[in-house]
Order: structure tokens, then sequence, then C-alpha cells
């Protein structure tokens, strides 16, 4: 069977998701592979696009976008074939699971020839996601980004003008949740249920999660005082915050958090509301294109 291979893209990601675009395009043409390209737009995201366009015609599917654009993606995709994905996102957290090449010439043959290797995804209620859920502290920070814009700051710097803001006043809310069988009451400052392990845009929350194991990780923060937030918060960036003894990780397949008008949360950095959620682990559900070794 000849190959054809889908591509959607990301305008709104900016110059970068572009030079992408039409290096790959010159690629495809230059392999004399069939391949369209789509883009997403304010008023059909990625999700639709591929639901309405991908059919069994297609072999392939290359994503040229950041973590918002892999999950929509992910979401509308309904045929068991082969992924790539090509970052220009902002935080691209997802990516740092996997390897896919330093340079775009490299990155560009890993999403042609690269080997494929099945990775899990996670399900949150009906939705799908590669990089994890994120409930409390921050989920509040992605929902102050979309309902409080700062004018002039946008990605990283939005981000972390956020995360400083709220960072020593948020007050530790009511968790009542099931991690498989076992029950939970706690007070925390979040609950961070992972498939990959870096969120925000370089906060390694899970260092131990691994995309192909099987089972999700779980990071949950206790009280801890204003000042001492600010004095290990780059142990979040290193990955080494289970030194702190507010700090509890679990493995697990499934995670159930019971209602609470008081908590936020984000799907792979995206808006997702307020709990209750059923969340699981889908064991190899994807096909990823990876560079020869997988990590």
């Amino acid at each position: 069977m000849s190959r054809k291979i889908f591509v959607i893209w990301n305008p709104f990601a900016g110059g970068k998701a572009l030079k992408i675009c039409k290096k790959l395009s010159e690629t495809l043409s230059e392999r004399q592979i069939d391949y369209q390209v789509f883009d997403t737009n304010e008023s059909k995201s990625a999700t639709k696009t591929i639901e309405e366009f991908l059919d069994t015609s297609f072999t392939d599917l290359i994503i040229i976008g950041g973590d918002g654009t892999i999950n929509e993606s992910v979401n509308g995709l309904k045929y068991d074939i082969p992924v790539a994905i090509l970052p220009a996102g902002t935080g691209d957290d997802f990516i740092k699971n996997v390897t896919i090449g330093q340079t775009l010439d490299e990155q560009i043959d890993t999403a042609l020839e690269g080997e494929v290797h099945r990775i899990d995804l996670g399900q949150c209620n009906d939705r799908k996601f590669v990089n994890g859920v994120g409930i409390g502290f921050d989920g509040q920070i992605v929902e102050d980004m979309a309902s409080k814009r700062v004018p002039l700051l946008t990605g990283h710097a939005a981000y972390y003008y956020h995360v400083l803001r709220i960072l020593g006043g948020y007050r530790e809310r009511k968790f009542d949740y099931k991690i498989d069988d076992q029950t939970f009451q706690k007070d925390l400052i979040l609950l961070t249920i992972g498939n990959g392990t870096t969120f925000g845009g370089g906060f390694k929350l899970m260092p131990e999660a691994k995309v192909d194991d099987g089972l999700l990780e779980i990071c949950e923060i206790g009280k801890v005082s204003g000042l001492r937030r600010f004095l290990n918060i780059n142990k979040l960036s290193g990955g080494t915050h289970g030194s702190l003894k507010e700090i509890n990780f679990y493995k697990a397949k499934s995670v159930k958090v019971e209602a609470n008008d008081l908590l936020f949360a984000h799907i792979d950095g995206e808006r997702m509301g307020q709990p209750p959620f059923e969340i699981k682990v889908l064991q190899e559900a994807l096909q990823l294109r990876v560079f020869n070794n997988f990590r």
C-alpha cells in the first residue's frame, strides 16, 4: 500500500510552525510521498478537522504544533495509524518524554521513517491526554491564564507570571480521591496525574513517569508554607522535589477525583474545568514514530 500522509499544523504556533510546515512539504514532495496539509483555526480545532477529513486512505498522521495541538489531534483520531510529532509549541512538554532527533532535518526523518513504538495515553472522563491532568494549583494557573489575560504577556512569560502571582498565597484545597482501590481525603496544593514527566514548560513534576509502562504517575503536594514554596520551586524544575516531606508519588492504572467547586484542572495544558474526574490509563493506545532507540 502506498503511503499517504495527513499533516495537521497550528498556524497560531507562529513562525516556527510555518517554517516546519514548509520544510516538511518540500521534503515530502522531493521524496514523492503523497500528502495533504490541513490547518487548525478558531472555528475548527484539530479534533474536528481530523474527525472530518482523516479517512482510511491515510497511512500516517504528522502533527506540527504544541501540546494543545497534539491533544486535540489524538482526540480526533479514529484509526490506529502511526503518528509523528514536529514540535512547534511554547512548552512542548510531551515531546520531552521521547527522542525524535535534535535538528529539524532529523525530526522530519523521524516523522517519515522513524521506528514505530506503542505508547500509553490517559483518559479523563471522555477526553484523552498524552501528558497529564493537573488539579489544584497548576489547574488554577491555566484557568487564570485564560480568564485573566495580561497584555503583552504570552507563552512562558504569561505562565510564570501567574505562577509567581499566586504561588505564595494559594490555599490548600480539600481533595476526595481514589487511587486504584485506595481512598484518600487530604488537603493538597495540587494533585497531578501524568503519563509524561514534564508540565508547565519545564517543571519535571513526574520524574519517574514513563509513557510506555502501562501506568499513570501521580504526584500530590500537601501543605507547604509560602516561603518554602519559593525556596523549593527550583526542585520542581529539576525533578528533585520528592525529597520534600509534603510530596508523595504513586503509580496506578486509575484515579477518581470527587466533585469540588474550588478545584480547577488542566489537561495537557488546556482548561479542563472542575471535577468530578475519572482518569485511567489506555495502555499501548498510540503508535508513535521515534528516532532510533525509544529513549
